[in-house]
This record gives structure tokens, C-alpha cells and sequence, in this order.
């Protein structure tokens, strides 16, 4: 089961599910300017899953790219 949640980023609101297993989902609608930063932020450390139209990251990476996606 997932939790849902919204984030506030300087460019808009961002949504994000929590995972059982730690992993984090991250979406922002797509060609916005929160989904572009969104981008910036996350690429390296997140996967971006197609299939579901969602960015992945890992526990190890998951609270630190939250509190870079708030404080941007």
C-alpha cells in the first residue's frame, strides 16, 4: 500500500506515494515547470518509469530529495 502526499516546490505542487519497501514515487504534470524541476532534481538518483509516468527513488535517497524539492 502507498501513502499520497503533496510537496510544495517554488514552481508548484508536487505529488509523491510512499512505499511499503521505503521507495518514494514522484509525479508533477507533465510539461510543467514543477515537472521540469523536478527533473533537475532528481535525475541520478531517481528513475524515471515510463510505464507509470513516475520518477522512483530509492530509500537511501528518498527524505534528502524531499527536503531539495521543498527548499527549491
Amino acid at each position: 500500500m502507498a501513502d499520497s502526499e503533496t510537496i510544495e516546490t517554488s514552481q508548484g505542487p508536487v505529488w509523491i506515494k510512499r512505499y511499503d519497501n521505503g521507495d518514494i514515487s514522484f509525479w508533477a504534470p507533465p510539461g510543467s515547470s514543477q515537472g521540469d524541476l523536478l527533473a533537475e532534481v532528481l535525475r541520478g538518483r531517481a528513475a524515471w518509469k515510463p510505464k507509470f509516468k513516475r520518477w522512483f527513488a530509492p530509500p537511501v535517497h528518498a527524505e534528502q530529495l524531499i527536503e531539495e524539492l521543498q527548499a527549491s
